[in-house]
C-alpha cells in the first residue's frame, strides 16, 4: 500500500518459509505496479476530508448489517455459474448435514451471493442475502436488486430494504448525490478499471466525504480470468486492503471472471479483512522469517501450533525463532513461543514471560495449558457431515 502512494525504493518480503521462496513473491507486489503509465488520470484533490496520519472510520448509517458499527461484510458472485447447488456453498463457509437437515456456518460465511440472473431452488442458509440483476428482482420480488446507476435514478419500483448500486466516480453527479442523501436503502458498490484502483476508489470516498454522504460503500475489484491466483491475491490485497487501513469500505466483492474460484475469492476477501483488523475471522499468526538465529524448524513447528490451536477464533500467537528480535516483533501477540536455546522454548502471555526454557518436545502441550490456564482456550467442534458429489 506504500508502494501504491509511490512511497518506497526497495520493498523485503519475510516468509515463515525457505528463503528462496521470498523473491518470487516480491516480483509478484511489483507485477502490481506495471504499466502505470497508461491510468487514466484521476480528478485533483482540493480537501481530502480525511487524515491518512490517524485511523478514522468513514461514518455511515447502517442498512440491516452494513455500514454503521457493523462489521465489513463480504459479497460473492455466481453470476457466471451455470447450475447452482447445494454444494456451491460448501467453499464459501456453509457446511450442510444430510443427517440432521441442518446448516451449519462458519466464522468464514460470506453474507451476501450476488445471483444475477439465477435461480436456486433449494432452502438456503437464513444468514445469507442473495442479491438478483434488477429486471430480474422486478420479476421475482424477492432478495435484493442490482442496479446500474442509470437503472437507479430512473426507477419507479425499489427494494424497502436494500438496494444495491453498481457505480463508478464518474457516475456520482450531483443528481446521484442527491437521491443517495434522501435514501436510506442504498448500499453503493464502487468499481474501476484504472490500472491505479486503490487512488481512484480513494478519490470516490472523498467525493462522498465531501458531500456528507453517509451512503454504505461495498469495495469492488474485477479480475482478469488469465490473472494467477498468486497474483490475485497480492493485487486485491492492495487494492483493497489499503482502503480499509485509511477507514474507508463496509464490505468486499472481488470477481474474477471464472466461476471455478468463487471460495478462493471467498477466502482472499476473509484475509483481507482480517489482516486489516476490520473482521476477525479466524486465529492470528505472527512468524518471524527464518535466519541462522533460529533455534528450531519454524516450518514445521508453526505448522504443528496451527494445526493445535486454527479453532481459536480471534486469538493471536507469536511463533518466534530467538529470543533476540522474537519478543519485540510479537509485540502485540496474546501469547508468544520463542526459541531460547538449543531446543529450549520460552512461552509468553503477552510481553510477560511465563515460562523459561521448556524442552521443545513439551512446548506445544505447555502452550496449550497456558491458554487454557487464561480462559482462552475453546475445545474444537467436529465439522457436521457433509454430503458432496451426490447432492
Amino acid at each position: 500500500s506504500l508502494l501504491e502512494d509511490g512511497l518506497g525504493d526497495t520493498i523485503r518480503v519475510s516468509l515463515t518459509e525457505p528463503p528462496e521462496n521470498e523473491i518470487p513473491v516480491a516480483k509478484q507486489i511489483l507485477n502490481h505496479f506495471k504499466n502505470r503509465e497508461n491510468k487514466h488520470k484521476i480528478p485533483s484533490v482540493k480537501k481530502s476530508h480525511f487524515s491518512p496520519f490517524s485511523y478514522k472510520k468513514r461514518p455511515t448509517h447502517a442498512i440491516f448489517n452494513i455500514g454503521g458499527d457493523n462489521f465489513p461484510i463480504v459479497l460473492v458472485d455466481f453470476s457466471l455459474k451455470k447450475k447452482i447447488t447445494l454444494a456451491s456453498f460448501f467453499g464459501l463457509g456453509y457446511k450442510y448435514s444430510p443427517s440432521f437437515d441442518k446448516w451449519n456456518i462458519t466464522d468464514q460465511a460470506c453474507d451476501y451471493i450476488f445471483l444475477g440472473d439465477n435461480d436456486i431452488d433449494f432452502e438456503i442458509p437464513g444468514t445469507v442475502g442473495l442479491t438478483y440483476n434488477y429486471n430480474k428482482w422486478k420479476n421475482i420480488q424477492k432478495g435484493n436488486p442490482f442496479l446500474k446507476m442509470d437503472e437507479y435514478m430512473s426507477a419507479t419500483s425499489l427494494s424497502s430494504k436494500i438496494n444495491f448500486i453498481y457505480t463508478s466516480f464518474y457516475d456520482l453527479n450531483q443528481s446521484c448525490i442527491s437521491k443517495l442523501k434522501k435514501d436510506k436503502t442504498a448500499v453503493l458498490i464502487i468499481k474501476t478499471y484504472n490500472n491505479n484502483a486503490l487512488a481512484e476508489h480513494r478519490r470516490i470516498f472523498i467525493k462522498l466525504l465531501s458531500h456528507n454522504l453517509k451512503t454504505p460503500v461495498i469495495i469492488s475489484r474485477c479480475f482478469s480470468k488469465n490473472i494467477s491466483k498468486d497474483q490475485l491475491q497480492i493485487s486485491s490485497s492492495i487494492d483493497i486492503g489499503g482502503l480499509f487501513c485509511d477507514g474507508l469500505g463496509d464490505g468486499v466483492f472481488i470477481s474474477n471472471e471464472s466461476s471455478t474460484r468463487i471460495p478462493f475469492l471467498n477466502k482472499i476477501s476473509f484475509g483481507i479483512l482480517q489482516a486489516t483488523r476490520t473482521r476477525i475471522s479466524k486465529t492470528e499468526y505472527i512468524s518471524c522469517p527464518s535466519c541462522g538465529r533460529t533455534l528450531f524448524d519454524l516450518q514445521e513447528t508453526t505448522e504443528k501450533i496451527r494445526s493445535a490451536t486454527s479453532h481459536l477464533k480471534g486469538l493471536k500467537i507469536g511463533i518466534m525463532g530467538c529470543i533476540v528480535n522474537g519478543p519485540g516483533e510479537m509485540a502485540d501477540a496474546d501469547y508468544g513461543y520463542v526459541g531460547s536455546g538449543i531446543g529450549k522454548v520460552t512461552l509468553y502471555k503477552g510481553q510477560t514471560v511465563v515460562k523459561r526454557n521448556i524442552p521443545t518436545v513439551n512446548a506445544l502441550s505447555e502452550l496449550i495449558n497456558l491458554i487454557k490456564e487464561h480462559g482462552d482456550w475453546k475445545p474444537r467442534i467436529p465439522d457436521l457431515e457433509i454430503l458432496h458429489q451426490n447432492i
